[in-house]
């Protein structure tokens, strides 16, 4: 239910409240269930829709949330417009839409070209052509935008992430520039007029604001830098930056403990401190208790499964504190299988596992195969180190085409734009022979490619996909076909149109899930989660994961998560892992130690998440449970073989014969190990389950699980 915001005059909430100067203060909008000036000046807000929400402190009716289609809020302040000499305007936002969003406006109307003013996220100049020079951030005054009067950086995906974050439009003499969380990241020169004697509009049409605002601060003169460290770091004298609570290090990695601070808020001591599973008491984690000593490495030198909390206080003033969420030693890692694949560099090969193999097919590896640089070879293997070349398949060359398995077969289902959208159908029992099944599935139309397939409770599914390069047009239609050869088109889904998701992510329960992806010719991507479990009913599970949004990235079923990896965000190759149980609880695994890189390829094989190949890379790697292995090794019996004690501190007495010893990780991995005679000094490992193998002299093996405290 919407609850209308409407002008409340009742006490006033003082700009003292808060940490903002008051020195030059035109108008302070708190947004405390109230649109009223706190600032004593009583310019107060005209809303024009809107709800109360949440601030970046979690405290209710705190903050404004504006729904991106009707709501605005009108800022008439006399005398502040046309902006002629020195300003600031601060405020904070969140939003996770990648539209253009205007956040404030001088304009007469929408089309006004010529003494206006707008800041906009996610936006670009009216005439740019193509992709290339589409902005995080953009201002423009008197004009179009398209030409020297604006301000601009950043790529599309850097701000909508749906988290709180610092702004500050500044001007200082003729130096007009914009800052981000307390940095200052572009700037111009122009002292002239900035747009007419208009009223500043937030979210004006037709590109309204989609998110919250909060704490806008309005000043006829330019902030300082230190001004601009304290409003960012209001009520908040800390702001812990890593880890968060999405976190989860392999057991033995390094968390890197980062901090920001108010040096007018905090002593030059401070306490960090950790508990471990939200019990028992804080223990000093070793940091030497200056302010200014991080990044501090913390050891995950901890079990598998363990949450960590970290706890940072000022060490003379216990009540400045913050605390971070609580990450885990993850039971999951990455291990290299090879860094050199026998084919050519390539991305956007399909991958998939079939009958006991990887298959990889088709992709682009430019500057090989001309002239579309793309190729029909089919590759496999039963280890990701050997591989076999069976040839060419019969169909057209091709990469991020629909490659699926379905009906216990490989599927190769049109896709690709420099192959020219492809819309035929390939089906191969084995991998060498491929049947044509349709050179054009009927009424697929308009032609399209990054479009998405999968194998869905015995039907295939063909969703989404853009027409062609650059136009401004994506699609959220779904077709649905159980052979392959008669198609039915179901209704368009209901989430945003897009494409640019690599393989498919279908889970035991069968729905297929849709994780982010986006469109190509503006840059556009999402971090959205949809699951369904027909094609025709689709269910919002959360408008804005953790992970940043993207496309051209990985999304797979394995081990009963979800996983997201790598592809392109803000506009820049990530080298990221994300998994969840249920779409909603996710977790980042951190420093998964492959290079950045989008469109590599992703299938589930021999109990393992592989991943391989990708833009400018030729390696393999696979992920794995790191806690199955040590689970699942059997513990052998072919001779007698007494240990003590287990569990242990340290120290653990064989008795019995030994002609060989070694002991296994969690990761299946050799770990160090002291002998004296028959006895193992296990102290200096981290604690965990280990296995410990033993051959006697007579051959015979014995393998036995010791837990290490």
């Amino acid at each position: 239910m919407r609850v209308p915001v409407v002008l409340v005059l009742c006490g006033g909430v003082l700009a003292s409240e808060a940490q903002v100067p008051g020195d030059g203060l035109v108008c302070f909008l708190p947004f405390q269930a109230t649109i009223q000036d706190s600032s004593g000046n009583g310019h107060d807000a005209v809303a024009s829709g809107g709800t109360y929400t949440t601030d970046r402190f979690g405290t209710a009716m705190s903050a404004i949330a504006l729904n991106g289609i009707s709501d605005s809020i009108r800022l008439p302040i006399p005398g502040f417009t046309p902006m002629t000499g020195d300003f600031s305007i601060s405020f904070w936002l969140k939003t996770s839409s990648p539209e253009v969003l205007n956040i404030l406006s001088i304009k007469d109307a929408p089309e006004d070209t010529v003494e206006n003013f707008e800041m906009q996220l996610n936006s670009t100049y009216r005439s740019q052509p193509i992709m290339e020079l589409y902005y995080a951030s953009f201002t423009y005054w008197n004009g179009s935008g398209a030409n020297e009067n604006r301000l601009a950086q950043g790529s599309v995906g850097r701000y909508y992430n749906g988290t709180w974050q610092h702004y500050v439009l500044r001007r200082s003499g003729d130096s007009l520039q914009f800052w981000h969380d307390r940095y200052l990241l572009v700037e111009t020169i122009f002292g002239g007029p900035l747009g007419d004697d208009g009223e500043l509009v937030i979210s004006a049409a037709p590109y309204r604001f989609d998110g919250s605002i909060d704490d806008i601060a309005i000043y006829d003169r330019a902030l300082t830098s230190a001004e601009m460290v304290a409003i960012h770091h209001d009520r908040m004298p800390f702001e812990l930056r890593s880890p968060t609570g999405t976190d989860a290090y392999v057991q033995g990695d390094t968390a890197f403990v980062f901090w920001r601070w108010d040096p007018d808020q905090v002593s030059d001591s401070v306490d960090l401190d950790f508990r471990v599973n939200g019990t028992g008491p804080w223990e000093a984690t070793g940091q030497n208790q200056l302010v200014d000593w991080t990044p501090f490495r913390f050891e995950m030198d901890f079990p598998i499964g363990t949450s960590i909390e970290l706890r940072l206080r000022d060490h003379l003033d216990t009540n400045l504190v913050t605390y971070s969420g609580a990450f885990i030693v993850s039971e999951y890692a990455w291990e290299l299988v090879t860094d050199d694949l026998p084919f050519t560099e390539r991305d956007g090969s399909g991958l998939l596992a079939f009958h006991d193999r990887l298959w990889l097919l088709g992709g682009w590896d430019p500057p090989f195969h001309p002239p579309n640089y793309t190729h029909s070879e089919v590759w496999s293997s039963a280890d990701g180190i050997d591989w076999h070349f069976h040839g060419d398949a019969p169909w057209a060359g091709r990469h991020c085409s629909g490659w699926l398995m379905h009906d216990d077969a490989m599927w190769v289902i049109g896709g690709d734009l420099q192959s020219g959208c492809l819309r035929d159908v390939w089906r191969s029992d084995d991998g060498v022979e491929w049947e044509l099944l349709l050179d054009t599935i009927p009424d697929f139309h308009p032609l399209r490619n990054s479009h998405m397939t999968a194998s869905l409770n015995g039907d295939i599914l063909n969703f989404g996909g853009q027409p062609a390069a650059y136009v401004p047009e994506n699609l959220s239609q779904v077709w649905r076909s159980a052979d392959g050869v008669a198609w039915e088109q179901l209704p368009d889904a209901p989430w945003k149109p897009r494409g640019m998701v690599l393989n498919s992510c279908v889970d035991d329960a069968g729905n297929l899930w849709l994780l982010g992806g986006g469109r190509l010719w503006d840059r556009r991507c999402y971090n959205d989660v949809w699951k369904t479990d027909d094609g025709i009913n689709w269910e919002q599970v959360l408008a804005a994961a953790p992970w940043a949004p993207r496309y051209w990235h990985n999304v797979a079923w394995f081990d009963g998560k979800l996983w997201v990896t790598c592809g392109v965000v803000d506009q820049t190759n990530a080298a990221d892992t994300w998994y969840s149980p249920d779409g909603v609880e996710w977790h980042q695994l951190m420093h998964p130690r492959y290079d950045a890189r989008h469109a590599s390829s992703v299938t589930v094989f021999d109990n393992a998440l592989w991943q391989m190949a990708g833009i400018i890379s030729n390696d393999c790697w696979r992920l794995r449970n790191v806690a199955s292995p040590i689970m699942h090794i059997e513990e052998r019996t072919d001779a007698q073989l007494h240990l003590y004690p287990n569990p242990t501190n340290g120290i653990v007495h064989v008795e019995t014969d030994l002609t060989w010893v070694t002991l296994l990780t969690s990761t299946g991995l050799s770990a160090p190990i002291t002998r004296r005679g028959n006895e193992l000094d296990l102290s200096a490992l981290p604690a965990g389950v280990y296995i410990l193998s033993v051959q006697h002299s007579d051959g015979s093996m014995n393998n036995r699980r010791i837990v290490k405290l």
